[in-house]
């Protein structure tokens, strides 16, 4: 009886302390910033999960629309200048020659080479994939970019959304490139992913191996795949005890900030966060098994890009996803930190990577963007391949790409971005948003502002996805 009653008193103490904890940060959440037009409205209901579609073209020509009328319900003139709702604003979508937010279609005609459907990242729009579209269109492939649900209109569309409505949306639009490959004389389906799009990616190739309706694709390309976030996942969901209630209903967001980007939410909810990190360990709960079974034959090949450092993603979970579903026909290409500032990088990256090396179990390629000191001279980097013994290494000297001078590391936004995109390039104005004043005043963080946007490797990227196309067969 004493047990059970220490028992009782401890589980108690557990539930006080939690809801003490809930109360307290529900309070504090009060702080943030007031909620506006698009945090309180909720955009009308997602177009995948509500509508059967036979072709992209249906459904991008209704993706248009239901863009554009979802930014109507909100927009007003007296917004600040920089809000993307205020149709006067330098930054509002609707305007632009292009439509950021929805999905679309780059069609090479009649010799197409392959089918490609690529997804953007949690909080974007496929905006953020377009110059991965616009090389693979170059090469002749027919490339369909979706758009997730719950992104492209208002940031409330991520209070509710669940991973499970981003998995539908990726099997409609996997079924219908295979089902337009056909038409096109049987060519092959490749897809492609930034961040959880990436995710999305492989938790559709690792369902493929048991779902006969799922047809598995030739190639999948990764670029910041998320393999792992933050284990804050696991209370992402506390939220909803209390911010139904108007009075705590800031609590449902980790972040509220000033939407200037036309392409991007930039508030961002605890539901949004905690959907990634279920996606994640669904992912690495498949891998797992798929490992013990011996299948890592029967998937596509992949190849993933991502920052070592990236402050989004994991790539330390990146590297063990790769070990338990990767072989020797997969590549993992890893960027460094540019050595040039090695004396002001946090902690020990070499030991790290040394590490990680040391400890690769499969065989599939690792490659790591990196420089030497004498390199980093002339800003020089290489591509380095390293050995399955995680011993020697080689330098692939026709790969090579310079750092720009002021640019220390990739970030995990900047990986599929070229450094001449408009909206996010070298010479674009949020590139250059190097507003400057006393620390502690603004909404917006300082970290988002100097935030590298592109990557100076995009090209060298392209070339090695170009090599992987044609150097791995197809399984």
């Amino acid at each position: 009886m004493k047990f059970a009653r220490i028992i009782i008193k401890s589980v108690l103490l557990i539930v006080i302390i939690t809801i003490s904890i809930i109360v307290f940060r529900a309070y504090d959440s009060r702080d943030l910033p007031s909620l506006k037009a698009w945090h309180l409205n909720k955009p009308s209901p997602e177009l995948l999960l509500n509508n059967d579609y036979s072709t992209f073209e249906y459904f991008v020509a209704a993706d248009k629309q239901y863009i554009s009328d979802n930014f109507k319900k909100i927009e007003s003139t007296d917004y600040d200048i920089f809000e993307r709702y205020n149709p006067n604003s330098v930054n509002y979508p609707l305007n632009a020659k292009i439509d950021y937010n929805a999905s679309f279609i780059m069609d090479p005609g009649a010799n197409t080479k392959g089918i490609i459907v690529l997804i953007h990242g949690l909080s974007d729009s496929p905006y953020h994939m377009r110059d991965i579209a616009k090389r693979f269109y170059g090469d002749g492939f027919y490339v369909f970019v979706l758009r997730m649900p719950g992104h492209g209109t208002l940031p409330s569309g991520l209070l509710d959304v669940q991973w499970q409505d981003w998995q539908k949306a990726t099997r409609w639009s996997m079924n219908t490139a295979n089902e337009l490959a056909i038409e096109r004389g049987g060519v092959p389906v490749y897809m492609g992913g930034f961040s959880t799009g990436g995710s999305l990616c492989v938790n559709y190739s690792l369902n493929a191996l048991e779902n006969r309706e799922l047809n598995m694709p030739n190639k999948v390309f990764l670029f910041s795949p998320a393999a792992g976030v933050s284990s804050m996942g696991y209370v992402g969901g506390w939220h909803h005890t209390l911010s139904w209630m108007k009075y705590f209903s800031k609590f449902a967001w980790l972040d509220i900030i000033p939407e200037y980007d036309p392409a991007k939410y930039m508030s961002f909810t605890k539901n949004a966060g905690r959907q990634i990190f279920l996606l994640c360990k669904e992912n690495m709960e498949l891998a797992q098994q798929i490992s013990k079974n011996n299948q890592q034959g029967k998937l596509p090949a992949f190849i993933a890009f991502e920052s070592w450092v990236d402050a989004t993603v994991s790539a330390k979970e990146l590297v063990k996803l790769y070990d338990f579903i990767a072989d020797s026909n997969d590549d993992l290409v890893l960027f460094d930190v540019n050595r040039r500032y090695a004396p002001f990088i946090n902690g020990d990256i070499s030991a790290e990577l040394e590490n990680m090396i040391k400890n690769k179990k499969v065989s599939y390629k690792l490659e790591f963007v990196s420089n030497t000191p004498n390199d980093s001279i002339k800003n020089l980097a290489n591509i380095y391949t390293f050995n399955n013994n995680g011993v020697k290494y080689e330098v692939s000297p026709s790969l090579s790409a310079l750092w720009a001078s002021n640019v220390y590391s990739i970030s995990h936004i900047s990986v599929p971005i070229s450094p001449s995109n408009e909206l996010y390039g070298k010479e674009s104005e949020l590139s250059n948003m190097l507003i400057v004043g006393e620390r502690n005043t603004l909404i917006i963080p300082s970290s988002d502002i100097t935030r590298v946007r592109f990557n100076p490797f995009f090209n060298l990227m392209m070339k090695r996805i170009d090599e992987f196309i044609e150097d791995r067969g197809s399984r």
